[in-house]
């Protein structure tokens, strides 16, 4: 079920397409003709219009006139830049500035008013704005040029003249537009920087009296700052101090030095710098040398008792005890220095304190003197920003920067931009002949009835065996045998049924018992399943089984009414329900309609044939039928009325399903298949009935329309 299912159509098939289009390729040309012949007096009678075109320059930037800023920049390097100067040039605001600039308002034509109608001034003056701009938006068309800064500006008009006018003044009226908004803008910023001039002017003057207060109430003096007198005094006490600890640790340094020598060799104190430039000491150290000189030029002449000697050691004690008697002079005064530095050192060290403590205090007052100063100075310098402003504002409001100008202005054209009559019959033309393309190339595509054989495989999933062509005359209505007969007996539409005979041996050479079905009635199973039987008669002994119990006009009734012979007074006789349910022989419920071809009609059936045919005798009764003839051919009810068909189609070799061209879709049929398809191992073949000649693929079916053979007439019965 499966792979038959893979079978179905899955490509597109451009054939029906191709034969449709040939088949009404003629009405294709005359709907065509037509058409574009009616267009003409249309077309002819279009009014001209000319269209005229300004292009308006977008600026990259601003122009370098004038040092001060604008107001209203722009950053035209922003992606969105040019696109929102298009769609504000199309804008409502610079199209109602376009008209009134233009006086549109007051133009019949842009009112909808005929010339000379003065009805058009009895409408309110917003209402003939409305109209004007409404006309204007209508024929006016705006194109930016990619990847540049121009933008074309086009209206269209009869009058050439009116159309160059109005590109123009549309172009400009967003220009002055621009100006405009800028120059308002800037008075605006103007007053408001003046306004809040005046505020901030007098909060600076506020700000002011409020510092002096401050200063008033603190008593602080300014030099130099807040703190600077107190600044300058702690200076001038910090580097006091400084010098005077300076002081006191060298005279302590001194004083410390001179008792430690004092304590040893007299002669080592002397080598002390601060003690050896003591004027008195420089003095007795000469002297010192002097008498020492002397005592030795004495000891070269004398001894040491002489007067001389004596006399000279006398001299030298008397220096050497006022050196010392010096040095603890020094010494008392070198203490007193150092006593009066460390003095003056914690005087300073005094002074220095309480003045930081002071200074400390004024760092409180500093801040918020620092505080209201601050505050002062950005209030006085926003008040200088907003004068500089305000004075900018006043020199901007004279020069007027457009952001756009009109680089190449729209001139009066010379011949009409549209119609183009030539080319809208020609389009016209093209039009109606490709519409009437796709309207059969539509109507083909969604056409889903069957119409040739291969369609069989394609969207139903059968093994098409042959199609049939229409046996049809409707001057006579015959029956179906005696149809089926004539079928038979011309040479050319018997070749048919041979051909159907050789494509079933073909493709199921094994099959002997073979069922006829179809899917809905009327769609000629008896008729087909007669004529195979027909066509097998002439090599295999063949039976002719009808088992549709549900047709009212049945195989059964129309052979019984060929051959009443071998009726019964009622028109029946016994058959197949009779060779199941009594047993007959098979000489009893069959009857010999030709040469090995025997038919057993349908019997009376007194039960439903559901289950008739679930009987196990049936099954037996036709298996051994099977084996009393060469081939067995059934003609079965059709699928979508009852369930009879799937009863008996698990006993036949080969299914036959006979399909109607043109009459049910694939998507009627294929259902009606799914009930059978479970129920088969092998293939399920495929027989087109009454397929119309120019559908007709079958070697033999193409060689009976060419000889237009028209013995054969097709009966309702067929159908």
């Amino acid at each position: 079920m499966i792979e038959r299912g893979k079978s179905l159509e899955s490509h597109v098939n451009f054939d029906p397409l191709i034969k449709a289009m040939k088949k009404h390729a003629l009405k294709l040309v005359m709907v065509t003709a037509i058409i574009t012949g009616l267009s003409l007096p249309l077309i002819q009678m279009m009014t001209p219009k000319y269209v005229s075109t300004a292009t308006v320059l977008i600026k990259a930037q601003s122009d370098n006139a004038s040092p001060v800023d604008q107001v209203d920049g722009y950053d035209s390097t922003r992606a969105q830049y040019y696109e929102t100067q298009l769609n504000l040039m199309q804008s409502r605001v610079v199209l109602q500035s376009a008209v009134l600039r233009m006086k549109l308002e007051q133009d019949e034509s842009f009112n909808d008013a005929v010339l000379g109608n003065e009805g058009m001034w009895d409408l309110p003056e917003e209402t003939r704005i409305a109209n004007a701009l409404k006309t204007l938006s209508k024929n006016l068309k705006f194109t930016a040029v990619r990847q540049t800064q121009l933008v074309y500006v086009s209206y269209e008009s009869p009058d050439g003249r009116r159309a160059a006018d109005i590109a123009n003044g549309v172009a400009q009226a967003f220009i002055d537009y621009t100006v405009e908004q800028k120059v308002a803008k800037t008075l605006q910023a103007q007053e408001w920087n003046q306004q809040q001039m005046a505020t901030l002017k007098s909060q600076v003057e506020e700000k002011k009296r409020e510092l002096q207060r401050f200063l008033d109430k603190e008593g602080l003096i300014m030099f130099r700052g807040i703190d600077g007198i107190e600044t300058e005094q702690l200076s001038i006490l910090t580097n006091k101090y400084a010098d005077a600890k300076e002081r006191r640790i060298a005279a302590q340094a001194t004083y410390e030095l001179v008792a430690k020598y004092m304590q040893g060799d007299i002669e080592d104190l002397s080598a002390v710098p601060e003690v050896s430039s003591h004027p008195q000491l420089q003095d007795l150290r000469i002297a010192l040398i002097q008498a020492t000189r002397n005592l030795a030029d004495l000891q070269r002449v004398y001894g040491p008792k002489h007067r001389k000697i004596l006399e000279a050691n006398a001299q030298l004690d008397a220096i050497h005890k006022q050196t010392r008697h010096l040095l603890e002079e020094l010494k008392i005064g070198l203490h007193k220095k150092y006593q009066a530095q460390l003095i003056k050192e914690n005087h300073y060290k005094k002074l220095l304190s309480q003045d930081k403590v002071n200074y400390a205090k004024l760092i409180d007052k500093r801040d918020q003197y620092d505080s209201l100063k601050t505050d002062l100075d950005k209030t006085e310098e926003l008040y200088e920003q907003l004068y500089q402003r305000s004075a900018e504002h006043a020199v901007n409001t004279q020069y007027r920067e457009p952001n756009a100008l009109i680089y190449d202005p729209a001139t009066v054209s010379d011949r009409p931009a549209k119609p183009n009559k030539r080319l809208m019959i020609v389009m016209i033309a093209m039009m109606t002949f490709i519409i009437g393309v796709l309207f059969i190339i539509v109507h083909a595509a969604l056409k889903r009835t069957i119409t040739n054989l291969e369609q069989l495989q394609t969207r139903l999933g059968l093994t098409p065996l042959i199609d049939l062509p229409s046996f049809s005359d409707k001057k006579e209505q015959i029956t179906t045998l005696e149809l089926c007969r004539r079928i038979t007996q011309n040479p050319y539409s018997n070749e048919i049924a041979h051909g159907l005979c050789t494509a079933l041996s073909l493709k199921a050479p094994e099959s002997k018992s073979v069922g006829v079905v179809a899917a809905f009635p009327h769609e000629g199973a008896s008729a087909i399943s007669y004529i195979l039987a027909s066509a097998l008669n002439s090599n295999h002994r063949t039976l002719l089984l009808d088992l549709d119990y549900r047709s009212k006009n049945s195989m059964t009734r129309n052979v019984l009414n060929a051959f009443p012979d071998e009726g019964q007074q009622s028109g029946e006789i016994a058959g197949f329900s009779e060779y199941v349910s009594q047993k007959r022989a098979l000489s009893e419920v069959t009857i010999n309609i030709a040469n090995n071809l025997t038919f057993m009609p349908l019997g009376e059936l007194t039960e439903s044939p559901l289950s008739f045919f679930a009987n196990s005798d049936c099954l037996e009764a036709y298996q051994h039928l099977c084996s009393e003839f060469d081939k067995v051919i059934v003609n079965l009810p059709e699928l979508s009325e009852n369930k009879d068909a799937q009863m008996l189609v698990a006993a036949l070799d080969a299914i036959i399903v006979t399909v109607k061209a043109d009459n049910y879709t694939s998507h009627e049929i294929v259902p009606q298949l799914n009930k059978i398809t479970a129920l088969v191992d092998g293939d399920i073949y495929g027989v087109l009935n009454m397929t119309k000649e120019d559908m007709l693929t079958s070697e033999e079916a193409k060689r009976f329309a060419a000889h237009n053979s028209t013995e054969l007439f097709e009966s309702e019965e067929l159908l």
